[in-house]
């Protein structure tokens, strides 16, 4: 079998930006997340006669009625590319591993995103499917070198004491042979895999003890589970509970995970290439709060040496350094937004490429201009944008429009926002907040590149 995928006239790639410390009886992960709803936002902006700048935009976007994504144009809406559900094997997402669960196979497909160009096929026993992180509907499940895949089970994560976790690893690169079965007893999920793709890391679930958990490393291709956890070197004692929110995967290795934990939030910053962890704790307000919890974002400086968290409904933004992996610095202006309803979005995929045209930052809740002074937090009551220098609110734009996601072009002249009423996506002056227009079309659940064209 060979690209169900339909390719209508661009040859594009784009390049991926994109376990936890906090007392035990925090719930897990639930199955779903809330959908989008359609309701009216009486601060929602008007759809103006389109007025884009020049040039125009291309937009990679998603819907939740849709698993695979589109390349559309911002003016007139049109598709320009399909892509499948899938994850990039490389850097650029020249090529895709896509995954097909069947009734007892499982077809994996090396897709190259150019047309003409055919991957190989591999039908493997079992139903399977790339894993996902969070409420971020977009697969991971990939090293970085672009040599390994690891697939879960396409049915819920088991559970209980009697459970048993399997995993598929298969080599890609190329894609062929027989994957390399993993079986564990007890209730496991997958966390990350290391740059070279010989540590598989997976969150174990503790029977008996609320939402509590460790992480556990695995050797591969041995398939051998390294003895002890991996605990906050910091803290060793200290307990893990909480559910992930958003990640971040760093070109050296560094995983950067946030999570909803009872007491508050927090990231787990993994280093999957020598196997530890440490855990910072972010400022507490409404831990009870899911929905408020649900417009976390993470997004990182152009050099990795800063990584942001912002929850513009709560009025935190958060800025840690990479190298001592701590707070730097830490805001707290309840006046930033209020609490509303959240929505599912994939991971960010930061410096995007089509062709030889290079993508503008774009993230789930904020991104940073391209010329790093300003970054923009969304939220339930519009756009936030901060100085990145101290954090100072600068500006607000599209008061009163929920906003769940963000993109700005590579020259920081526009910014578009993905609104939650209806699934529209805007384009707006970030000076000014003046709207050029609205994307053709509704529905839209996912932001996930910005390119000129």
């Amino acid at each position: 079998m060979r690209n169900a995928w339909k390719i209508t006239g661009l040859i594009g790639s784009a390049a991926i930006a994109i376990s936890a410390c906090s007392s035990p009886g925090s719930p897990r992960t639930p199955d779903a997340a809330p959908a989008a709803t359609s309701s009216p936002s009486s601060g929602a902006p008007a759809a103006p006669t389109w007025a884009p700048r020049t040039p125009d935009a291309l937009l990679l976007t998603g819907r939740a009625t849709d698993p695979g994504v589109h390349i559309i144009q911002a003016s007139t809406g049109e598709t320009m590319l399909d892509l499948p559900a899938g994850a990039p094997a490389t850097a650029e997402w020249q090529r895709m591993i896509v995954a097909a669960p069947h009734a007892a196979t499982t077809t994996v497909s090396d897709v190259f995103v150019q047309p003409g160009l055919d991957g190989p096929d591999v039908v493997i026993d079992g139903a399977w499917r790339l894993p996902t992180i969070g409420y971020e509907p977009t697969p991971v499940g990939l090293s970085a070198d672009g040599s390994t895949a690891v697939l879960v089970e396409a049915t819920s994560a088991p559970e209980g004491p009697s459970a048993v976790s399997r995993f598929a690893v298969l080599k890609i690169d190329p894609l062929e042979g027989a994957p390399q079965i993993l079986e564990l007893s007890g209730s496991f999920e997958y966390d990350a895999i290391s740059f070279d793709g010989h540590v598989l890391y997976v969150v174990e679930h503790l029977t008996g003890e609320g939402s509590a958990y460790q992480v556990r490393a695995i050797d591969l291709p041995a398939g051998t589970m390294r003895d002890g956890i991996i605990a906050d070197k910091r803290n060793l004692g200290e307990a893990m509970a909480g559910w992930p929110i958003a990640q971040l995967r760093s070109p050296d290795g560094m995983v950067f995970t946030l999570y909803r934990g009872l007491e508050h939030p927090f990231i787990h910053a993994l280093n999957t290439t020598d196997g530890w962890a440490i855990c910072i704790d972010l400022p507490a307000a409404h831990t009870d709060d899911l929905e408020a919890a649900l417009h976390w974002g993470l997004t990182a400086s152009s050099d990795w040496s800063t990584v942001f968290a912002a929850n513009a409904a709560l009025g935190i933004v958060s800025e840690v350094d990479t190298a001592e992996l701590s707070i730097r610095r830490s805001v707290t202006d309840a006046s930033v937004g209020v609490t509303d309803r959240a929505v599912a979005l994939g991971p960010s995929i930061d410096l995007a490429k089509f062709g030889h045209e290079a993508g503008g930052p774009v993230g789930r809740r904020i991104v940073i201009a391209p010329d790093g002074k300003t970054a923009y937090a969304a939220g339930p009551d519009g756009i936030v944008a901060l100085n990145t220098s101290d954090l100072a609110v600068t500006a607000r734009l599209l008061n009163g429009a929920s906003v769940d996601g963000l993109g700005i072009t590579p020259d920081g002249s526009a910014l578009f926002a993905l609104l939650h009423d209806g699934g529209r996506i805007v384009e707006l002056d970030p000076a000014n907040g003046h709207v050029f227009g609205t994307v053709p079309g509704d529905g839209f659940n996912r932001l996930l590149a910005v390119v000129p064209w």
